[in-house]
C-alpha cells in the first residue's frame, strides 16, 4: 500500500518526459545487476545452484518499502523523494517473481529431458 500510494501520487510525473523513463531504467538496471552479481558471486564461491539462486534473489530483492515510507515522512516537501524507492520495491517484486518462475521452468524442462534420456 505504501508503494501504491507513492506511485499514484506521482502518476503524472511517471507519464511524463524522459526523466521518468531514466528513473525506471535506472531502477531496473539496479535490480538486474543485483540479481546477476548475486548469482555470479555465489558461483565464484562454488555454491550449488540452489544456493546461487537464493543469493541472487536475496541480493536483487532488497526491501525498498521502508525507504519509500521514510522518504515520504521526512521529505514531504520534496514530492518525488519517495518515488525511486516505491518503484524499486514494485520492480524488484515483479523481477524476482519472474526470475523464480523462469528458474522453475528450467528445472521442469531439465527434469523432463532427464526422464526422456
Amino acid at each position: 500500500l505504501i508503494c501504491a500510494s507513492v506511485i499514484a501520487k506521482n502518476a503524472a510525473f511517471l507519464r511524463g518526459g524522459s526523466a521518468s523513463g531514466k528513473l525506471v531504467a535506472t531502477v531496473a538496471a539496479l535490480h538486474m545487476g543485483g540479481f546477476g552479481l548475486g548469482y555470479i558471486a555465489s558461483a565464484l564461491a562454488k555454491h550449488d545452484t540452489k544456493t546461487r539462486r537464493t543469493v541472487s534473489i536475496e541480493i536483487g530483492m532488497q526491501n525498498s518499502g521502508l525507504a519509500a515510507a521514510l522518504a515520504a515522512a521526512h521529505f514531504a516537501s520534496t514530492p518525488h523523494a519517495a518515488l525511486p524507492a516505491a518503484l524499486s520495491a514494485t520492480m524488484h517484486s515483479i523481477m524476482g517473481s519472474a526470475l523464480g518462475a523462469f528458474w522453475q521452468y528450467l528445472d521442469r524442462r531439465n527434469a523432463a529431458v532427464a526422464v526422456d534420456a
